[in-house]
Formats: C-alpha cells, structure tokens, sequence
C-alpha cells in the first residue's frame, strides 16, 4: 500500500510538472521565422494585454512553418488539460492510498 502511495507522489509531481511547461509553453509562444530567415520567439517579453493567445491578429508575424501558432495553441493546452487531471487523479489517488495505510493498520492492531 505505501508503495502505491510513493508511486502516485511520482503521478503527481509529473502531472504537476507537465502543468507548468504547457503553462510555459502557451504563455511564450511558439518558435518561428518572421520573414527574415531568422527563427526566434516573436511573442516573448509582451504583456498580458498584447499576448498573442488574445489578439490574432497579430498572428501573422509568423510566416513559417504555417499555421504554427494555431499548433502550439492547441498542443499545449491538451498537454496542459491532461497534466492538470493527472495531478488531481494522483493525488485523489495519495489520499485514498494514506487513508488504507494508516486505518488499515487501526484496524489490525483492534483485531
């Protein structure tokens, strides 16, 4: 039981861990060349108010690869999505795993 107790802390570190990258990586940006032959990440250091994810259109300083914004978009909110119910899920799953360790050991000890 403790083992499964340790294993789902791993789940949910690596959930967590997912979480913040996707995080990251959404709040970045993608990776693209803006016309120069220079590929850079136009969209670091804005402000919330001029960040891509709410103003499409500026979309266009990216020029290649196409429809690369739309990608990162959509990528990383499915890894951000699917880190964030791994997290919860192993850490219903440490709860529950504590909960059997500790009163399954109450309950042998009243036996």
């Amino acid at each position: 039981m403790l083992l499964s107790v340790i294993l789902a802390v791993l789940g949910f570190a690596g959930g967590a861990y997912c979480a913040v990258v996707s995080s990251l990586g959404l709040i970045g940006g993608p990776l693209c060349d803006t016309g120069d032959g220079e590929y850079l990440y136009p969209f670091r250091n804005n402000t919330l108010e001029h960040n891509y994810l709410f103003n499409q259109t500026i979309w266009s300083i990216c020029k290649e690869p196409e429809n690369i914004i739309l990608w990162n978009i959509v990528l990383f909110s499915i890894l951000l999505a699917i880190g964030v119910i791994e997290a919860i899920l192993c850490f219903i799953q440490v709860i529950s795993g504590l909960t059997a360790f500790i009163c399954g050991t109450c309950m042998r000890k009243r036996k």
